[in-house]
């Protein structure tokens, strides 16, 4: 199994878009695929679910099972048991869904609380917080043997992405050109290299290994970037934009990848841009209300005659990113 997450503390960028997409396209490439949301906005959860499923979902203030990952965390939280197994939606063919809940975010404080102490040598409350989401998502996977776990979080460098970070294999930087992604990329890779840092020392230690002997080790490398592409504005032209985009490469290559950049490396030509993404401004509202991907969207959903094309474009493109993102996860 491998874990993966589109992370950026920069709003805006499509990340929640991107995901939804994404895990339905690789499970309609055949791989078995669960959806973790562990954004306390919970905009995934409510892009699969409907109001009427959320209503049942979220009623039981207190729940006795794991419905939810702040449910199944809950007990842990409280420093009174532990994980309580995830109950997974099966949302489409070969793709499961952990839903979110806005009580996640009592989760942050522990987590902040706790991490200082994962680097003394028998402190195992701390540990137990810290790896709780990892040590969930592995028995999510397990549960219908996932080949990707793919994680949701919100635009923040807080102490509940860190942790969600611990579980994955691969990160993934949803950009857009402007000068707010390029500034996101000089704040998320430095942080991501510190957590890095301080993550091995932490499994570095025999106690973490007796505690979690079973547990795998994910080293959450930068696998590349997306960059959604602009949508065009009186106000912001199309040459400043481009201008925007030439930055990009050289900014992830330093900042993300802490290396020196290659001279002349453009968005087309960097190994490290996964893709570009156009905005499907046009599909989105229809693909939110239709609950689906917006490469499944057909005239019965509303669209236009006009906007097959772009549906088409649209499935295209995903199909080609998903083939790659596939392709560096494996290495990963």
């Amino acid at each position: 199994m491998k874990s993966l997450v589109l992370f950026n503390n920069k709003g805006g960028v499509g990340k929640t878009t991107l995901t939804f997409n994404l895990a339905h396209m690789f499970a309609r490439s055949g791989s078995r695929v669960v959806v973790i949301d562990c954004d306390p906005q919970c905009n995934l959860t409510a892009v699969f679910l409907d109001e009427d499923q959320l209503d049942e979902l979220w009623e039981d203030d207190e729940p006795r099972t794991g419905v939810t990952v702040a449910a199944c965390v809950d007990l842990v939280r409280r420093g009174r048991g532990e994980l309580r197994p995830p109950t997974l939606r099966e949302v489409s063919d070969g793709l499961w869904l952990l839903p979110g809940h806005l009580s996640l975010g009592r989760f942050e404080q522990p987590l902040a609380e706790e991490w200082p102490k994962v680097f003394a040598s028998d402190n195992e409350r701390a540990l137990d917080v810290t790896t709780a989401l990892d040590v969930l998502s592995n028995m999510a996977a397990a549960e219908v043997g996932a080949d990707i776990v793919v994680f949701d979080v919100g635009p923040s460098l807080g102490a509940l992405n860190r942790a969600t970070l611990l579980a994955c294999d691969a990160v993934i930087i949803p950009v857009a050109p402007d000068l707010f992604s390029l500034q996101g990329l000089k704040n998320v890779g430095p942080t991501l290299l510190q957590w890095r840092e301080d993550w091995t020392r932490v499994t570095s230690q025999p106690s973490f290994r007796r505690r979690h002997a079973q547990l795998p080790i994910h080293a959450f490398q930068p696998i590349g970037y997306l960059v959604q592409q602009h949508l065009a504005r009186a106000d912001r032209p199309v040459k400043a934009f481009k201008n925007w985009a030439a930055r990009i490469p050289e900014e992830f290559q330093r900042f993300v990848l802490n290396q020196s950049p290659a001279s002349g490396v453009t968005i087309e030509t960097d190994a490290n841009c996964l893709g570009t993404i156009k905005h499907f401004a046009s599909l989105a509202p229809y693909a939110h209300t239709a609950r689906k991907p917006m490469f499944d969207l057909k005239q019965a959903d509303g669209i236009g005659g006009g906007q097959i094309q772009a549906v088409a474009k649209c499935r295209e493109d995903f199909r080609t990113l998903a083939a790659r993102i596939a392709e560096r996860l494996a290495s990963a």
